[in-house]
């Protein structure tokens, strides 16, 4: 990568016109820099699951623009990429029901999503099962 590393009171800053850096609200960036053991952390996670083991999930976070949203993104091409189903679901803050009918409707699709009702085995039964349990999916 070509580029100019530049002083400033805030740290060290790339400019050029190789800069992989593209500010914007969870823009994609051209090339996910730094994120390597997060990535790795991410992988391993996936791997044991898929290995049926019981697993820590991955918490991220950290200041505005930092690059949590794309990290998120390329998490999300990971996992897709070995064929694990996504939800994706913008949480807020509020008192309504709309977050508990917008992940009944994603949870439920993606149950459909993996197999038609009438070809559920006993796992996914027993998802549809806990599911309703919680009360997000209507008998």
């Amino acid at each position: 990568m070509r580029c100019v590393l530049v002083g400033t009171s805030r740290g060290v800053v790339i400019v050029g016109t190789s800069n992989p850096y593209t500010p914007g609200a969870g823009a994609r960036p051209r090339a996910l820099i730094g994120r390597t053991e997060q990535q790795s952390l991410f992988d391993a996670l996936l791997t044991g699951l898929e290995r049926q083991r019981s697993m820590r999930s991955m918490l991220v976070v950290g200041l505005r623009g930092v690059g949590k949203t794309a990290l998120l993104r390329d998490c999300v091409e990971r996992a897709r990429a070995r064929n694990w189903v996504i939800i994706d679901i913008e949480v807020s803050k509020r008192e309504d029901d709309a977050f508990r009918r917008q992940l009944t409707f994603e949870l439920r699709g993606a149950l459909l999503g993996l197999s038609p009702r009438s070809r559920w085995g006993e796992a996914a039964t027993r998802a549809a099962a806990v599911l309703q349990s919680f009360g997000l999916v209507p008998a």
